[in-house]
């Protein structure tokens, strides 16, 4: 768990390092009308993403591993799904994005569509396959690889004068499909099979569905508030609280680390042990969430520097930090819980949590942006958090209890009885 511990804040490190550079680069070239524009298609395909990339992975992870099935075929299996819904999705998200994006060229829209729902799930697909088949690290080395690309191509474009969303979107297409091509072969060669779409079997598209489900409707409840803005024609506004927004979620490297590690834990089964999934939870979470409240005063105290990272037209993101800044807590704090109830078998009842917890946060966004502007966003994005954390826990609790009450019932059934001993 060191070994992979290790690898996972590595990576999460490389990732807020890329996120940081591509967001300094692209808010001093784009400024904060254009990074505006380019944040709000981002928030309109982040909820259809997982249908094609997180959920299919998850999916493969759960039936490679809990269920043992054979790697190949659950491997290829997922691999057809992830191109099927990822092409369903290209002309959903393009829909959308018609009428919520105006000022990003068709060009940047297609571009950044096929590397988001085609070309980077795929990646996503081989570096499943290797967790599922090896170790973490494997998976982890896979995933630097595409953060590097991103970074090298960020990087390039900015030094040759020629950093604009639809550079970015078209050359990012072609590295991450030249990247997928190699890891699917380099990985289909080290578990001896052709790594190609295979049949799709119905058991991974359902169990896609209830993690799709959960993941995209965190990523509503996550990205909601933007698209929202920028509907309500906020352009500056959403570019200035999308800035905001990725600058404290950067604090999420260690959540987002340790729950990568842990993810194989909490599906493991462990028959008989009563307590352990929410042990497993309040282990971790409670750690997290002394971590969270620092990292929010921390964010308080340093949200002035801001403007020197990615220009002075983004100071009045200053403000807004300092609103947000107790995101991670209550991320860290929800985390675990609902990793528990994973743990536990009740997929389902996590994903219908996350679900009517998105759909009251929208209704917020939907009440409180009109009026408020970008406060309303803060306002509707930490009541719904909030609400997360509370439900999540109870529904652990109860849960809980009731697979030790089943424990209980099946050691008394084990048991002699009185007289027949």
């Amino acid at each position: 768990m060191a070994a992979d511990s290790a690898w996972a804040v590595i990576l999460e490190l490389a990732t807020v390092v890329g996120m940081v550079v591509s967001f300094a680069l692209l808010g001093r070239t784009l400024g904060p009308s254009g990074y505006g524009g380019y944040a709000s298609l981002y928030a309109v395909i982040s909820p259809l993403v997982t249908l094609a990339a997180s959920g299919v992975t998850l999916a493969l992870l759960e039936h490679a591993i809990r269920y043992d099935e054979p790697l190949d075929q659950t491997a290829r299996s997922c691999m057809s799904l992830s191109l099927g819904l990822g092409a369903v999705l290209c002309g959903v998200g393009w829909l959308i994005s018609s009428f919520v994006v105006e000022s990003l060229t068709q060009v940047a829209i297609i571009s950044i569509l096929l590397t988001e729902f085609i070309t980077i799930p795929l990646i996503y697909i081989a570096a499943g396959t290797v967790q599922s088949g090896a170790n973490f690290a494997g998976a982890a080395r896979i995933r630097l690889a595409m953060v590097g690309t991103r970074l090298v191509v960020v990087i390039s474009l900015f030094a040759l004068d020629t950093l604009t969303v639809a550079s970015l979107g078209l050359t990012h297409l072609v590295a991450t499909a030249i990247l997928a091509a190699f890891v699917l072969a380099r990985v289909g060669h080290r578990f001896s099979f052709v790594f190609s779409p295979g049949r799709v079997h119905l058991r991974h598209l359902k169990t896609n569905l209830v993690y799709s489900s959960a993941i995209s409707a965190f990523a509503v409840q996550n990205d909601g508030d933007k698209a929202v803005l920028a509907a309500n024609g906020y352009a500056r506004d959403t570019g200035l609280y999308a800035a905001a927004y990725r600058i404290v979620l950067l604090g999420m490297v260690p959540v987002s680390a340790l729950t990568q590690v842990t993810h194989r834990r909490f599906l493991i089964r462990e028959d008989g042990v009563r307590g352990h999934h929410l042990r497993l939870a309040i282990r971790f979470g409670g750690s997290l969430a002394v971590y969270g409240l620092i990292l929010a005063v921390g964010l308080i105290i340093a949200a002035p520097l801001l403007p020197l990272v990615i220009g002075s037209d983004f100071e009045e993101s200053i403000q807004m930090v300092r609103w947000l800044s107790p995101l991670v807590l209550l991320r860290a704090l929800s985390m675990f819980a609902l990793n528990g109830l994973m743990g536990l078998g009740r997929t389902k009842l996590r994903t219908l949590l996350i679900s009517i917890i998105a759909a009251i946060g929208m209704l917020l966004y939907l009440a409180l942006i009109p009026s408020y502007g970008w406060k309303g966003a803060v306002a509707g994005t930490l009541a719904s958090e909030v609400i997360l954390v509370v439900v999540s826990w109870a529904a652990l609790l109860l849960c809980q209890r009731s697979a030790d009450r089943q424990i209980e019932s099946d050691t008394s059934e084990l048991l002699p009885q009185g007289g027949n001993s």
